[in-house]
Protein backbone atom coordinates (compact mmCIF):
# COMPACT_ATOMS: atom_id res chain seq x y z
CA UNK A 1 0.00 0.00 0.00
CA UNK A 2 1.13 3.62 -1.09
CA UNK A 3 0.69 6.80 1.00
CA UNK A 4 1.89 10.21 -0.43
CA UNK A 5 3.11 12.52 2.26
CA UNK A 6 5.96 14.39 2.74
CA UNK A 7 7.55 10.74 3.73
CA UNK A 8 5.80 8.37 1.02
CA UNK A 9 5.12 5.03 3.40
CA UNK A 10 5.22 2.27 1.49
CA UNK A 11 3.65 -0.49 3.67
CA UNK A 12 4.51 -3.98 2.80
CA UNK A 13 1.61 -7.40 3.30
CA UNK A 14 3.00 -10.34 5.19
CA UNK A 15 3.70 -11.97 2.07
CA UNK A 16 5.69 -8.87 0.26
CA UNK A 17 8.09 -8.69 3.60
CA UNK A 18 8.32 -12.58 3.24
CA UNK A 19 9.77 -12.60 -0.40
CA UNK A 20 12.02 -9.26 0.75
CA UNK A 21 13.85 -11.38 2.93
CA UNK A 22 13.85 -14.60 1.04
CA UNK A 23 15.54 -12.29 -2.05
CA UNK A 24 17.95 -10.66 0.66
CA UNK A 25 18.75 -14.33 2.11
CA UNK A 26 19.80 -15.53 -1.48
CA UNK A 27 22.02 -12.79 -1.93
CA UNK A 28 23.75 -13.56 1.64
CA UNK A 29 24.19 -16.97 0.17
CA UNK A 30 25.98 -15.64 -2.67
CA UNK A 31 27.98 -12.78 -1.74
CA UNK A 32 30.33 -11.88 0.77
CA UNK A 33 29.01 -9.00 2.06
CA UNK A 34 25.77 -6.87 1.41
CA UNK A 35 28.86 -3.78 0.27
CA UNK A 36 31.06 -6.11 -1.45
CA UNK A 37 31.91 -4.97 -4.91
CA UNK A 38 30.25 -7.82 -6.97
CA UNK A 39 27.66 -7.29 -5.00
CA UNK A 40 27.34 -3.95 -5.50
CA UNK A 41 28.10 -4.39 -9.48
CA UNK A 42 24.88 -6.17 -9.54
CA UNK A 43 22.40 -5.50 -6.77
CA UNK A 44 20.73 -2.93 -9.32
CA UNK A 45 19.56 -5.85 -11.33
CA UNK A 46 18.76 -8.39 -8.24
CA UNK A 47 16.48 -5.61 -7.07
CA UNK A 48 14.31 -6.27 -9.47
CA UNK A 49 12.99 -9.50 -8.11
CA UNK A 50 11.59 -7.81 -5.42
CA UNK A 51 7.95 -7.60 -4.98
CA UNK A 52 6.01 -5.86 -8.21
CA UNK A 53 3.66 -3.69 -6.10
CA UNK A 54 6.26 -2.16 -3.62
CA UNK A 55 8.91 -1.44 -6.77
CA UNK A 56 6.72 0.43 -8.68
CA UNK A 57 5.36 2.35 -5.64
CA UNK A 58 9.42 2.99 -5.05
CA UNK A 59 9.55 4.17 -8.56
CA UNK A 60 6.58 6.68 -8.31
CA UNK A 61 8.05 8.04 -5.31
CA UNK A 62 11.38 8.57 -6.85
CA UNK A 63 9.71 10.98 -9.26
CA UNK A 64 8.12 13.25 -6.49
CA UNK A 65 10.59 16.36 -6.27
CA UNK A 66 8.97 17.28 -3.70
CA UNK A 67 9.32 14.69 -1.26
CA UNK A 68 10.65 14.14 2.24
CA UNK A 69 11.48 10.70 2.39
CA UNK A 70 10.88 7.31 1.16
CA UNK A 71 9.80 4.83 3.56
CA UNK A 72 9.65 0.77 3.06
CA UNK A 73 7.54 -0.02 6.02
CA UNK A 74 7.06 -4.26 7.29
CA UNK A 75 10.47 -5.49 6.36
CA UNK A 76 11.15 -8.37 8.80
CA UNK A 77 13.39 -8.14 11.63
CA UNK A 78 13.97 -11.33 13.72
CA UNK A 79 15.41 -9.86 17.21
CA UNK A 80 15.47 -13.49 18.91
CA UNK A 81 17.90 -14.12 16.37
CA UNK A 82 19.56 -10.96 16.11
CA UNK A 83 22.61 -10.33 18.64
CA UNK A 84 23.13 -7.39 21.15
CA UNK A 85 23.77 -3.91 20.06
CA UNK A 86 27.18 -3.59 19.34
CA UNK A 87 29.34 -1.60 21.28
CA UNK A 88 31.24 -0.08 18.28
CA UNK A 89 30.50 -0.23 14.71
CA UNK A 90 33.77 -2.28 14.05
CA UNK A 91 32.68 -5.43 16.23
CA UNK A 92 31.23 -8.70 14.36
CA UNK A 93 27.77 -8.56 13.89
CA UNK A 94 25.50 -11.77 13.61
CA UNK A 95 23.91 -13.23 10.73
CA UNK A 96 20.29 -11.11 11.09
CA UNK A 97 22.14 -7.88 11.03
CA UNK A 98 23.78 -9.21 7.92
CA UNK A 99 20.29 -9.83 6.16
CA UNK A 100 19.05 -6.27 6.97
CA UNK A 101 21.97 -4.65 5.23
CA UNK A 102 21.49 -6.89 2.15
CA UNK A 103 17.42 -5.51 2.34
CA UNK A 104 18.52 -2.45 2.77
CA UNK A 105 20.61 -2.65 -0.16
CA UNK A 106 18.30 -3.86 -2.72
CA UNK A 107 15.39 -1.37 -1.94
CA UNK A 108 18.54 1.15 -2.30
CA UNK A 109 19.12 0.34 -5.53
CA UNK A 110 15.87 1.27 -6.74
CA UNK A 111 16.66 4.67 -6.39
CA UNK A 112 20.31 4.55 -7.37
CA UNK A 113 24.09 3.55 -6.42
CA UNK A 114 25.72 2.96 -3.02
CA UNK A 115 28.90 5.21 -2.35
CA UNK A 116 30.70 5.55 0.55
CA UNK A 117 33.62 7.39 2.10
CA UNK A 118 37.39 6.94 2.75
CA UNK A 119 37.23 9.31 5.68
CA UNK A 120 34.30 7.43 7.53
CA UNK A 121 34.12 4.15 9.21
CA UNK A 122 36.71 3.28 7.73
CA UNK A 123 35.71 2.86 4.27
CA UNK A 124 32.63 0.81 4.60
CA UNK A 125 29.93 1.66 1.95
CA UNK A 126 27.42 0.06 4.74
CA UNK A 127 27.60 2.05 7.69
CA UNK A 128 26.19 1.71 11.34
CA UNK A 129 24.40 4.05 13.24
CA UNK A 130 24.50 3.47 16.98
CA UNK A 131 25.52 4.91 20.80
CA UNK A 132 29.30 4.48 21.09
CA UNK A 133 30.51 5.04 25.08
CA UNK A 134 32.48 8.28 25.32
CA UNK A 135 30.46 9.51 22.33
CA UNK A 136 27.31 10.53 24.18
CA UNK A 137 27.85 14.39 23.59
CA UNK A 138 29.94 14.84 20.16
CA UNK A 139 27.85 16.27 16.83
CA UNK A 140 28.39 12.68 15.39
CA UNK A 141 25.67 9.86 14.75
CA UNK A 142 27.19 7.56 17.47
CA UNK A 143 26.23 10.25 19.85
CA UNK A 144 23.23 9.78 22.40
CA UNK A 145 22.67 12.44 24.85
CA UNK A 146 22.98 15.10 22.56
CA UNK A 147 20.71 16.13 19.69
CA UNK A 148 21.92 15.26 16.53
CA UNK A 149 21.86 18.73 14.79
CA UNK A 150 20.26 18.75 11.53
CA UNK A 151 22.20 18.85 8.64
CA UNK A 152 22.17 17.85 4.55
CA UNK A 153 24.19 14.41 4.90
CA UNK A 154 27.82 15.66 3.78
CA UNK A 155 26.96 19.33 2.86
CA UNK A 156 30.88 19.89 2.47
CA UNK A 157 31.08 17.72 -0.76
CA UNK A 158 29.69 18.30 -4.02
CA UNK A 159 30.10 14.37 -3.96
CA UNK A 160 27.31 14.22 -1.44
CA UNK A 161 24.60 11.13 -1.86
CA UNK A 162 21.40 12.19 -3.21
CA UNK A 163 19.56 9.59 -0.43
CA UNK A 164 20.58 8.64 3.04
CA UNK A 165 19.13 5.41 3.58
CA UNK A 166 18.49 3.96 7.32
CA UNK A 167 17.48 1.01 8.25
CA UNK A 168 16.06 0.22 11.73
CA UNK A 169 17.16 -3.19 13.64
CA UNK A 170 16.14 -1.80 17.11
CA UNK A 171 14.99 1.50 18.30
CA UNK A 172 13.47 0.94 21.78
CA UNK A 173 12.70 4.43 23.14
CA UNK A 174 11.41 5.18 19.65
CA UNK A 175 13.95 7.61 19.50
CA UNK A 176 13.15 10.00 16.69
CA UNK A 177 14.75 11.28 13.45
CA UNK A 178 14.51 14.56 12.80
CA UNK A 179 13.43 16.44 9.69
CA UNK A 180 12.89 19.58 8.22
CA UNK A 181 12.59 21.12 4.49
CA UNK A 182 13.17 25.07 3.67
CA UNK A 183 10.55 26.99 1.98
CA UNK A 184 12.83 29.38 -0.27
CA UNK A 185 9.04 31.40 -1.31
CA UNK A 186 8.84 32.69 2.22
CA UNK A 187 11.98 34.37 2.26
CA UNK A 188 13.00 37.88 1.82
CA UNK A 189 13.86 38.44 -1.78
CA UNK A 190 17.71 39.50 -0.98
CA UNK A 191 18.25 36.93 1.37
CA UNK A 192 16.73 34.11 -1.63
CA UNK A 193 19.56 35.75 -3.93
CA UNK A 194 22.09 35.54 -1.51
CA UNK A 195 21.76 32.10 -0.77
CA UNK A 196 22.08 31.14 -4.21
CA UNK A 197 25.30 32.93 -4.42
CA UNK A 198 29.06 30.82 -3.56
CA UNK A 199 28.85 32.88 -0.27
CA UNK A 200 28.80 29.90 2.20
CA UNK A 201 31.63 27.77 3.80
CA UNK A 202 30.38 24.11 5.00
CA UNK A 203 33.18 22.05 6.82
CA UNK A 204 32.96 18.47 7.51
CA UNK A 205 31.75 17.26 10.80
CA UNK A 206 33.85 15.15 13.06
CA UNK A 207 32.75 11.71 11.30
CA UNK A 208 35.01 12.60 8.69
CA UNK A 209 38.78 12.93 8.59
CA UNK A 210 39.37 16.57 8.84
CA UNK A 211 43.31 15.61 6.71
CA UNK A 212 41.21 13.85 3.84
CA UNK A 213 37.93 15.69 3.82
CA UNK A 214 38.24 18.79 1.17
CA UNK A 215 35.16 21.65 2.45
CA UNK A 216 34.73 24.53 -0.79
CA UNK A 217 32.89 27.37 -0.98
CA UNK A 218 29.44 27.38 -2.25
CA UNK A 219 25.87 28.33 -2.17
CA UNK A 220 23.09 27.29 0.39
CA UNK A 221 20.41 26.20 -2.52
CA UNK A 222 20.76 26.15 -5.99
CA UNK A 223 18.24 24.55 -8.81
CA UNK A 224 14.56 25.78 -9.09
CA UNK A 225 12.99 28.00 -7.16
CA UNK A 226 9.95 25.40 -6.81
CA UNK A 227 12.42 22.71 -6.25
CA UNK A 228 15.40 24.08 -4.54
CA UNK A 229 18.55 21.80 -4.07
CA UNK A 230 19.86 22.48 0.15
CA UNK A 231 23.35 22.03 0.98
CA UNK A 232 23.41 23.47 4.62
CA UNK A 233 24.76 21.93 7.87
CA UNK A 234 23.41 23.71 11.34
CA UNK A 235 26.85 23.04 13.05
CA UNK A 236 29.07 23.11 10.54
CA UNK A 237 27.65 26.35 8.25
CA UNK A 238 29.01 29.84 7.79
CA UNK A 239 28.99 32.63 5.76
CA UNK A 240 31.94 33.73 4.04
CA UNK A 241 33.78 35.84 7.23
CA UNK A 242 32.99 39.74 6.76
CA UNK A 243 29.61 39.13 4.44
CA UNK A 244 26.96 40.18 6.62
CA UNK A 245 24.32 40.00 4.11
CA UNK A 246 25.28 36.59 3.49
CA UNK A 247 24.91 35.88 7.18
CA UNK A 248 22.01 37.21 7.87
CA UNK A 249 20.45 35.25 5.08
CA UNK A 250 21.95 32.24 6.81
CA UNK A 251 20.14 33.40 9.90
CA UNK A 252 17.03 33.25 8.39
CA UNK A 253 16.93 29.62 6.66
CA UNK A 254 18.30 28.83 9.65
CA UNK A 255 15.83 29.97 11.85
CA UNK A 256 13.12 28.43 8.87
CA UNK A 257 14.28 25.16 9.47
CA UNK A 258 14.48 25.32 12.96
CA UNK A 259 11.03 25.71 13.22
CA UNK A 260 9.54 23.27 10.32
CA UNK A 261 11.76 20.66 12.55
CA UNK A 262 9.45 17.71 12.75
CA UNK A 263 9.93 14.23 14.53
CA UNK A 264 9.66 10.90 12.79
CA UNK A 265 10.37 7.81 14.74
CA UNK A 266 11.52 4.43 13.16
CA UNK A 267 10.50 1.21 14.43
CA UNK A 268 12.73 -2.39 13.31
CA UNK A 269 11.79 -3.51 9.49
CA UNK A 270 11.78 0.53 8.68
CA UNK A 271 13.75 1.30 5.73
CA UNK A 272 13.76 5.21 5.10
CA UNK A 273 15.42 6.74 2.05
CA UNK A 274 15.87 10.42 3.42
CA UNK A 275 15.88 12.83 0.03
CA UNK A 276 19.03 14.76 0.58
CA UNK A 277 18.40 17.06 -1.78
CA UNK A 278 15.25 18.37 -0.79
CA UNK A 279 15.42 17.97 3.61
CA UNK A 280 17.67 17.70 6.65
CA UNK A 281 17.84 15.04 8.92
CA UNK A 282 19.23 14.66 12.90
CA UNK A 283 18.12 12.99 15.46
CA UNK A 284 16.73 13.50 19.13
CA UNK A 285 18.56 12.89 22.47
CA UNK A 286 17.88 9.95 24.22
CA UNK A 287 19.63 7.77 27.25
CA UNK A 288 22.19 4.99 25.93
CA UNK A 289 22.05 1.76 28.33
CA UNK A 290 25.21 -0.06 26.41
CA UNK A 291 22.87 -2.93 27.40
CA UNK A 292 22.76 -4.74 24.41
CA UNK A 293 19.13 -3.11 23.53
CA UNK A 294 20.29 0.48 22.39
CA UNK A 295 19.36 1.98 19.15
CA UNK A 296 20.56 0.35 16.10
CA UNK A 297 20.68 1.08 12.61
CA UNK A 298 22.36 0.27 9.36
CA UNK A 299 22.77 3.38 6.62
CA UNK A 300 23.72 3.61 3.58
CA UNK A 301 24.52 6.64 0.73
CA UNK A 302 22.80 6.33 -2.42
CA UNK A 303 23.40 8.35 -5.68
CA UNK A 304 20.96 8.54 -8.38
CA UNK A 305 23.83 9.38 -10.81
CA UNK A 306 27.05 7.40 -9.98
CA UNK A 307 29.02 9.22 -12.63
CA UNK A 308 28.41 12.28 -11.02
CA UNK A 309 30.76 11.23 -7.95
CA UNK A 310 33.20 10.10 -10.21
CA UNK A 311 35.94 13.25 -9.62
CA UNK A 312 36.13 12.37 -5.89
CA UNK A 313 36.32 8.43 -6.14
CA UNK A 314 40.04 6.83 -7.17
CA UNK A 315 38.85 4.50 -9.82
CA UNK A 316 35.77 3.44 -11.53
CA UNK A 317 34.79 0.30 -10.09
CA UNK A 318 36.00 1.88 -6.13
CA UNK A 319 32.63 3.74 -4.58
CA UNK A 320 34.72 5.37 -1.76
CA UNK A 321 34.91 9.45 -1.87
CA UNK A 322 38.11 10.37 -1.11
Amino acid sequence: MLISTPVTRISLDREEAKLARALARNCADEYAAADSPDFLAEVNVIAHELPVAPRLAVNRARLDDAKHAVLVTGNIVRDDLLDDTPAHWRDPQSEEAGLAGFTLMLWAALLGDAIGWTTQQEGRILTDVLPVAGHEQTTVSSSSRKELSWHTEDAFSPFRADYVGLYCLRNPDRTPTTLAAADPSALPGWAREALTEPRFLTLPDDAHDPDLARPEIGPVLTGPPDAAVLRIDRDCTSAVPGDEEARQALELIFGQLDAGLYDFALTPGDAIFVDNRNVVHGRRPFLARYDGRDRWLRRVNVAVDLRRTRPGRRSGDDRRIG
